[in-house]
């Protein structure tokens, strides 16, 4: 049950931010932009009975993580605009981000 709602809250933030982007592509970003997955996911790990430790190495950990997460709304986007196919503009994007965490994860451990 506690999974299900986990699953759903999670569904109900990520449709609200397409609908929102229909609507206006600003909004939608500034939504998703809000870490909303990470304050879910402190809310979470308290309720689990997580230690306060615990809680700040995990949000130690995503600011790292978010810099390679970066590349991809930096590569994606560029790719789009020189009139490269979405598919092939995505692919490219996630395998460089994925070279970035890589390369991140190696520095971290």
């Amino acid at each position: 049950m506690y999974f299900t709602v986990k699953v759903l809250i999670s569904a109900i933030i990520i449709a609200t931010v397409t609908k929102l982007s229909e609507k206006t592509t600003i909004g939608g970003a500034l939504l998703k932009s809000i870490p909303l997955t990470s304050f879910l996911v402190f809310f979470f790990m308290k309720y689990e009975g997580r230690t306060n430790r615990e809680i700040s190495q995990m949000s130690k950990d995503i600011v790292y993580l978010v810099i390679p997460s970066l590349i991809l709304f930096v590569v994606f986007p560029m790719l789009l605009d020189r009139g490269w196919n979405f598919g092939v503009s995505l692919a490219i994007s996630t395998v460089i981000m994925c070279g970035g965490y890589l390369i991140t994860l190696k520095i971290m451990t």
